[in-house]
Formats: C-alpha cells, structure tokens, sequence
C-alpha cells in the first residue's frame, strides 16, 4: 500500500468525501477493501451506502485483500476532514 498517495489525494481532492478517497486509492492499488468486516467500494461510499463508517467516530478497523489474501490490516482514524492517521496492526 503506498500511504503518501493517499495522503496527496486527499489534499488534492477537496470535494470528494475522504472516505471514498482512499477507498478509490486503494481500489486503484489492486486492493479489495474491507472496514470494520465489510466488504465496501468507492462507489459505496460516494453514493452513501456505507453512511455509517464515514459517521463513525473513533478508528476503523481496514483489512486489504489481494487477489483473495489477506495482504494488511491497519486502522484509520480521521482527525478532522483531510487529516487522517493510519496505523499499521501488528501481530
């Protein structure tokens, strides 16, 4: 997962909600992203299926998966709108 992407695109894309942002990021890393045990898209969350996890307050639990494997886990906290902190899980 490259995380300075992520952090550039969400300066860059002061519209779009920062949910999706990384979402579509990660999805366009080859990643299929899953917050919290549910499997969610970009398109999810722009069309406002997944109200819930951009309403969350406190961490989300993200699990990526490559071609059908478990590639990395971490949690994502947002600060405020743009500023998030990532958390790599450690076992």
């Amino acid at each position: 997962m490259n995380v300075q992407k992520i952090f550039d695109i969400l300066q860059e894309d002061q519209d779009s909600p920062p949910l999706g942002i990384i979402c579509a990021e990660l999805e366009e890393q080859g990643y299929k992203v899953q917050i919290d045990d549910r499997q969610v898209n970009s398109a999810d969350i722009y069309d406002g299926r997944a109200k819930e996890l951009e309403e969350k307050v406190g961490p989300l639990n993200v699990a990526l998966y490559k071609d059908g494997s478990l590639e990395q886990e971490f949690s994502l906290e947002f600060l405020d709108d743009r500023e998030v902190v990532i958390e790599r899980k450690i076992e």
